[in-house]
């Protein structure tokens, strides 16, 4: 069933599912700078982990200039799809550049030392103003919510992911992105009719992962990964 549930070959896989893939896919195991940050997208995109317990969580995010991948406006490859949030209230608080984002259908501006606070079911994304030239950096800060949801591995799993399919030119699988975003109580808007959350079920969570063998942790995605 390859052709159904396209997968990206895991360069230490051992299942027997992941024998019939093609070897030219592979996760690419992020680089891990001395200054803690994470590097995605061919260094274009870099996350570094601020705080983090039982009440919230904190990521630094800096998102390069000119690349298409983090700043081509919200084209950009690493720019987040327009979601909404079961139970995290999430804060952006920029550090320097210009962040743009879009907010309840409305588009806004937040320069340096400027914030916005977005409550539970509350559609959102943003990206990186390419008008400035300048990078991008922001700390995104969640909290709320019984399921950790937006945390460290979640940011590490997705942009893995997604910086692996896009240093090799091959688009993401639905199914495997929405197994990551079930496993964040994250929604995506724009599914119609409203069946977001219905999608993450069915979709991600009954057939991606259940059916397709899909996961949503990769150990090429983890602290132990060198």
């Amino acid at each position: 069933m390859d052709w159904l549930f396209p997968k990206v070959r895991s360069p230490h896989c051992w299942s027997p599912t992941h024998v019939i893939l093609p070897a030219q896919y592979k996760l690419h195991v992020p680089a891990k700078e001395a200054d803690g940050a994470w590097v995605f997208f061919g260094g274009d995109k870099k996350t570094f982990f601020i705080h983090g317990d039982k009440e919230s969580f904190t990521s630094r995010q800096i998102f390069k200039a000119g690349s298409p991948h983090t700043g081509v406006g919200r084209k950009s490859t690493a720019t987040p799809p327009y979601h909404w949030h079961l139970y995290q209230t999430e804060t952006f608080d920029v550090k320097s550049g210009r962040l743009c984002y879009i907010l309840d259908g409305k588009e806004g501006k937040l320069g340096t030392g400027e914030r916005v606070v977005i409550p539970p079911g509350i559609s959102h994304t943003f990206w990186n103003d390419p008008e400035t030239g300048e990078d991008l950096d922001v700390h995104i800060t969640v909290s709320g919510g019984e399921n950790p949801g937006f945390d460290e591995t979640f940011i590490h799993n997705l942009y893995g992911y997604l910086s692996s399919c896009a240093m090799q030119g091959i688009t993401p699988n639905l199914f495997q992105l929405l197994a990551f975003m079930d496993s964040a109580d994250i929604v995506l808007t724009d599914f119609p009719l409203n069946t977001g959350r219905l999608a993450n079920i069915v979709l991600g969570r009954w057939v991606g992962v259940y059916l397709a063998g899909y996961r949503t942790q990769y150990k090429e995605f983890s602290e132990a990964t060198e």
